[in-house]
Parts: C-alpha cells; sequence; structure tokens
C-alpha cells in the first residue's frame, strides 16, 4: 500500500473549482478516489478540475451547492449520498473577500458572508454528513481555519478572518467529540498560500511573507492538498480533533 492511499473511496470537496480546493480534490483523485467536486458560481471551473481528475483514470461528479443556503445542502446531501457511499468530506469553501466582488464591500456586509459561508457553511454541512457517516460507521471530516486566527492580525481581514476561521477551528474540536469514535473531525489552518490574491499582492506583502514565514516562501495550494491526503487517509486513522497549521513554521 502506498503513502495516503484512497483507493476505494469516494471524497466530497466543496468549493473545488479552483485554488486549495481544486488542489485538494486532485490530490485526492491522484491518491486513488473518486471525487465529488462542488460549485457555486464556476461551473466551468469545476468541470476543469473535473477533466484534471478524470485523467487518472477515477471518477468525478460536478454537484452544485451554496453552502450558506439551507436548502441547497440539503439537496446536495441527498445527491451525493443517491449516487453512492462517501467516505470524507472536505470542508473548503469559502467566501472570497480579497479578489472577488466583494472586495469593496462594508465591514458588515463582509462579516455577514463569512458568518453565512464559511461558518454556518461549514457547520451545517459537517453535521449533515457527520450523522451519515456515523449511521455508516465511519467517515472523515476536514475543515479549513486559518493559522493567524489564535494569535491575531490587524486590519478589517484580519478581524473578520480570525473572528469566523475561529469558530471553524473550535467547532472542528468538539464536533470531533460528538462524533467519536466512529468519525474523525480535523482541520487545516493554512498560512501564508499563493492563491490568486497571493499571485497580484504587492511588494509589501511580499516582503511581509518572507518576514513572517521561517521557509521564507509562500506556501503552494498544493502543500495544503498534501496534508489533507494524509489526513484524509487511514495513515492519520488516530488523528482526530486536531488544527494542523501549514505555515512556514510560523508561529508569532
Amino acid at each position: 500500500m502506498s503513502f495516503a492511499e484512497l483507493v476505494g473511496k469516494r471524497i466530497v470537496v466543496t468549493g473545488s473549482s479552483s485554488g486549495i480546493g481544486r488542489a485538494i480534490a486532485v490530490e485526492c483523485a491522484r491518491a486513488g478516489a473518486d471525487v465529488v467536486v462542488s460549485y457555486r458560481r464556476s461551473r466551468d471551473g469545476a468541470a476543469a478540475t473535473a477533466t484534471d481528475i478524470r485523467k487518472l483514470d477515477v471518477e468525478a461528479t460536478v454537484l452544485a451547492v451554496d453552502v450558506s443556503d439551507s436548502e441547497s445542502c440539503r439537496r446536495f446531501e441527498e445527491q451525493c449520498f443517491s449516487s453512492g457511499r462517501i467516505d470524507a468530506i472536505v470542508n473548503n469553501a469559502g467566501a472570497d473577500l480579497l479578489t472577488g466582488e466583494m472586495k469593496e464591500a462594508d465591514y458588515d456586509t463582509k462579516l455577514k458572508m463569512l458568518l453565512d459561508v464559511d461558518v454556518t457553511g461549514t457547520i451545517a454541512m459537517s453535521r449533515a454528513f457527520g450523522q451519515r457517516f456515523r449511521e455508516q460507521g465511519n467517515g472523515s471530516i476536514l475543515n479549513i481555519g486559518w493559522d493567524q486566527s489564535d494569535r491575531g492580525m490587524e486590519g478589517d481581514s484580519g478581524e473578520l478572518f480570525a473572528a469566523t476561521k475561529n469558530a471553524v477551528m473550535g467547532f472542528t474540536r468538539s464536533l470531533s467529540l460528538s462524533l467519536a469514535p466512529e468519525v474523525r473531525v480535523n482541520c487545516i489552518a493554512p498560512g501564508w498560500i499563493r492563491t490568486a490574491w497571493g499571485d497580484g499582492a504587492s511588494d509589501y506583502w511580499q516582503q511581509r511573507v518572507f518576514a513572517e514565514t521561517p521557509l521564507k516562501k509562500w506556501g503552494l495550494p498544493q502543500d495544503i492538498a498534501n496534508t489533507a491526503r494524509f489526513l484524509l487517509s487511514q495513515d492519520a486513522a488516530y488523528i482526530t480533533g486536531q488544527v494542523i497549521n501549514v505555515n512556514g513554521g510560523a508561529v508569532r
């Protein structure tokens, strides 16, 4: 058996039309899993992810979901399980406040969006899939936090993401106790990961990343995907209730 093998597994990755979600979905496929790719708006992006997955000789299913809407979540859950067993879900869907249309929104609007998508969406999906996993006797849930949530960062974005991602991280720890021993629940807390925002970040932010990161470089979506692959596999069978920083060693 190869390291972190996922052969025979079927894994749901929300928000997998681009960025970290796409990297996780493709890495799960590389490890042998069939993958349910989800999107809210970018069907073309989700289709591109599915194409990459099918090139690896596994199955990809593309489904739409708005995790901030309870009815949409319910339909998505039913669709996922109606076509077969699900072994894990990665709750990667999150509000884009840095590069999308929300970039110029006011503080209160951004906060509501983060609470609806990142917090309520993660909780709803985790509880729904967690109950299914418990009934089938096993399963794994992986959430996405933020490494600076528990140590703080100045500015509006720092406040907003700290408040909401801390909620996700705390919820992860508690849910792991609720669903044990049948279901494992963990969280990855990314550091400075070079996604769309990082590609266009100013010289100030480029220098700040290097100053705050002992490894002196940006992380990549693939770095998060590699950790996700491990946590979803049987190689991590004794790991639950943990928040794993993937941040190049940043500790301040």
